[in-house]
């Protein structure tokens, strides 16, 4: 019942404007439904895809980086001149979204990382994963990203299949088949900040409980009683804008 009265005095208000980033070897298609409920409930929904992946994977090549996502994202906003934007990054988009707060801050009114990466000055992905796992389930996806980088597919690594991520088995196959490879360099290269990013005071961290070994425990343990930071939950694997994108679209109108 609290859900519904927010959503229906969501849609009372303005609409807001959502910017919704997917994750490594995605791409702006796995946003399909999630998108779909917000439009319908009145607000506008922009799901750019990264340089190298989805319908972009015809650029794909070794030297794309987290930079090139970088600023993929803060073109977006620039071209679109969007502004009080609810930009959200799931599990690789939340490096990018963390680096495009740190340059556009004054265009952001709201940070979402689902099941997401929150990094610090100076880390890469590859150092997340390390200091979030263990150092046998870090080592296992490192292992990974580089040996299947490494093996003939020109410094691109494969995507991991959705059973690993415990994705519901009837989408199983829409992901595998949708998901593209994306460059190494996106996992190594290291995100630099100047902090301007703290000027956003509204950030939610949504949790993705249903599935190990996963690195999104820790970033959420750091960011819980942290000032301007409020941690949810979602009963499910990794993919939460596939396996429950209703849900994911009512929680993200409770910040409208």
């Amino acid at each position: 019942m609290e859900l519904e009265r927010r959503n229906q005095e969501s849609r009372d208000k303005a609409p807001t404007t959502f910017v919704l980033l997917h994750g490594a070897w995605h791409g702006g298609w796995c946003y399909r439904d999630t998108a779909r409920v917000l439009r319908a409930s009145g607000h506008t929904v922009y799901t750019p895809t990264l340089t190298g992946v989805g319908e972009r994977a015809h650029l794909n090549n070794q030297n794309i980086t987290l930079e090139t996502h970088i600023r993929d994202v803060c073109g977006v906003l620039e071209a679109e001149e969007l502004s009080d934007v609810v930009l959200l990054g799931h599990s690789y988009g939340g490096m990018v979204i963390t680096g495009v707060a740190d340059r556009m801050s004054d265009r952001i009114k709201s940070l979402v990382y689902l099941d997401a990466f929150v990094p610090e000055h100076a880390q890469s992905l590859n150092d997340c994963l390390q200091v979030a796992l263990s150092k046998e389930n870090a080592g296992a996806f490192l292992s990974a990203f580089r040996t299947s980088a490494m093996t003939g597919n020109s410094g691109l690594t494969q995507p991991i299949p959705a059973a690993a991520f415990n994705v519901e088995p009837k989408n199983h196959a829409w992901i595998d088949r949708r998901c593209s490879p994306q460059a190494l360099a996106t996992f190594e290269n290291q995100i630099l900040l100047t902090g301007r990013g703290s000027a956003i005071e509204d950030r939610l961290f949504i949790l993705a409980e249903g599935w190990d070994p996963s690195p999104f425990p820790y970033f959420a343990r750091q960011v819980t009683g942290k000032a301007g930071w409020r941690v949810s939950t979602v009963p499910c694997g990794h993919d939460v804008m596939v396996d429950m994108p209703v849900e994911l679209a009512n929680l993200l109108m409770t910040l409208t």
